[in-house]
């Protein structure tokens, strides 16, 4: 089966199609745009006070060069679901290995253009059960006003019929993406 990319264009609301988990931090992400004229904000401007109960699921990373995106904080439900301490891993190195190069091409995306990035896929842990992961991923300027930060939230959410909640530290197997896409946020997105 292959997901079709649907980009979106950055608004007040959240669009219904984005997990609802996902929709506090795009609300933030454009108080943080707003506050800024429209221009993208500063990975300084972040305040954890904004950011409430979506704080455990946050990460909070810096684009170093094309194959080292670092972790530079990482929430501690995001941590559990790893079942490790992220700060200062490679994302990249966090991906399958089949899948490394687009990640890697998406995270170039993001600082060059700038824009943002959305993704749902099915997930599989080592007991069978399957649940949805999500993700949010909005770019930050560093104080300069270049795009080199992103603040990311996961989500994870029950598929279908399945009646246990995930536990962290169990092996995921990445299924199938359900929907993905870039977010305009001004700029355009790739083609």
């Amino acid at each position: 089966m292959t997901t079709v990319r649907k980009n979106l264009i950055m608004t007040q609301d959240a669009p219904a199609l984005l997990e609802p988990a996902l929709h506090e931090l795009w609300r933030y992400w454009q108080q943080l745009r707003t506050a800024n004229s429209n221009s993208l904000p500063q990975k300084v401007a972040l305040q954890i006070a904004g950011l409430r109960t979506v704080l455990p699921n946050i990460v909070l990373s810096e684009h170093v060069n094309a194959d080292t995106v670092l972790i530079r904080l990482a929430g501690s439900a995001v941590e559990a679901m790893t079942n490790r301490t992220l700060s200062g891993v490679n994302l990249l190195d966090l991906t399958p290995p089949e899948q490394r190069t687009r990640i890697g091409k998406v995270y170039k995306n993001l600082f060059s253009m700038p824009c943002g990035f959305y993704i749902s896929e099915t997930i599989r842990i080592d007991d069978g059960k399957k649940f949805i992961l999500s993700a949010l991923v909005l770019p930050l300027a560093d104080k300069k006003g270049v795009p080199c930060f992103t603040v990311g939230q996961y989500a994870v959410s029950r598929n279908g019929f399945e009646e246990a909640s995930y536990q962290g530290g169990a092996v995921i197997e990445h299924r199938q993406i359900d929907q993905f896409g870039y977010i305009d946020i001004g700029h355009g997105t790739p083609s």
